[in-house]
């Protein structure tokens, strides 16, 4: 009896599993292309250079600004400051 009820239980599971299947209604045709590889590789470099060729995260160009000659880095301009301003802060330590 109890093996009737696993395999009752296995045949239920194995039905409903398949009516979450995914499939693509109606069928997609296959694709197929009408230019060469080489017409592709002309149409890219003339929207390259038109500036008309969509970019993505992957190529956008980076943006990069110079750093200010004289400014010290982050951590030495908190160290002079924590030495030069007394009484700035709040917090004085427990």
């Amino acid at each position: 009896m109890r093996t009737l009820k696993t395999i009752f239980t296995l045949l239920a599971f194995s039905a409903t599993a398949s009516a979450f299947a995914e499939a693509s209604y109606p069928p997609e045709p296959a694709f197929t292309s009408t230019l060469t590889r080489a017409q592709v590789e002309q149409e890219v470099a003339k929207a390259q250079t038109a500036g008309v060729l969509l970019q993505s995260d992957a190529s956008y160009p980076l943006v990069t600004t110079p750093a200010i000659h004289g400014q010290k880095p982050m951590m030495a301009q908190m160290r002079e400051a924590a030495k030069t301003e007394t009484g700035a802060s709040i917090y004085t330590g427990a």
